[in-house]
């Protein structure tokens, strides 16, 4: 199950946008818990307090006004998470689940990469401390340990993307490198083909003059042996 399906609240109204928990420079940005992103938890990170006195009931518990529909929506899901609670106070385990509110609504609210690890793992502990109450929260215990796993290598997967940005920059560089170079060499195997061909060429131009030569040269020995007993001499000498 992902870590936004895990902790959906189907619920959760449109509140007022004076109680916005969201930054408008992160419209844009990749949220814990994106379903929310039409809630009023879109414009601050701080989560805004009221006066005591501006409370509403949530079963039992009268909680703040900015806490009741992200605790009503966890009832709606889960049930009554505090029917197994051995906590007698009715004061204490308000506390607790006004911490528990908080909590979802800072995670709801909160994109990955502005939640540090040590955050991660103090909200962790906080949700440890309140499921010590038997007030059963494990369903968000589960979540917030892959949050805080995520936030612990999220700085390494920013330095591989980095790494492997570079990388991809260097195999482009070297993919072109290597382009011109098999250019290169297509063009100098071209030249050396048609030298080849230019050789071929003079070498049979060569042996055919080889062989004309040697054949002029027999003609020449030839000839010459019927003229040279001619040669100085009148022709009719030896006649009479």
């Amino acid at each position: 199950m992902s870590l936004c399906s895990e902790i959906s609240l189907h619920s959760v109204p449109l509140w007022n946008r004076a109680y916005s928990v969201y930054n408008d420079d992160d419209q844009g940005s990749v949220l814990l818990y994106p379903e929310l992103l039409l809630s009023p938890l879109n414009k601050s990170l701080v989560i805004n307090t009221s006066d005591s006195s501006d409370v509403v009931s949530v079963g039992e518990y009268k909680v703040k006004t900015s806490l009741s529909s992200t605790l009503q929506s966890i009832f709606d899901k889960y049930g009554d998470i505090t029917s197994d609670s051995k906590l007698q106070s009715l004061s204490t385990r308000t506390y607790h689940l006004e911490t528990l509110a908080e909590v979802v609504i800072e995670l709801q609210s909160t994109p990955l990469h502005r939640l540090s690890e040590s955050r991660a793992g103090e909200i962790l502990a906080i949700v440890k401390d309140i499921e010590t109450a038997k007030i059963r929260v494990g369903w968000l215990r589960s979540v917030i340990e892959e949050v805080v796993e995520a936030t612990r290598f999220i700085k390494r997967r920013d330095t591989v993307v980095l790494d492997k940005e570079a990388c991809e920059r260097e195999l482009l560089l070297a993919k072109q490198e290597l382009e011109m170079s098999l250019k290169k060499l297509a063009e100098k195997e071209k030249e050396i083909n048609e030298f080849r061909e230019r050789l071929m060429k003079t070498t049979g131009k060569l042996g055919s003059l080889e062989m004309k030569r040697t054949s002029l040269d027999k003609r020449f020995v030839f000839l010459r042996s019927k003229v040279e007993k001619f040669q100085g001499q009148s022709v009719f000498k030896d006649i009479l």
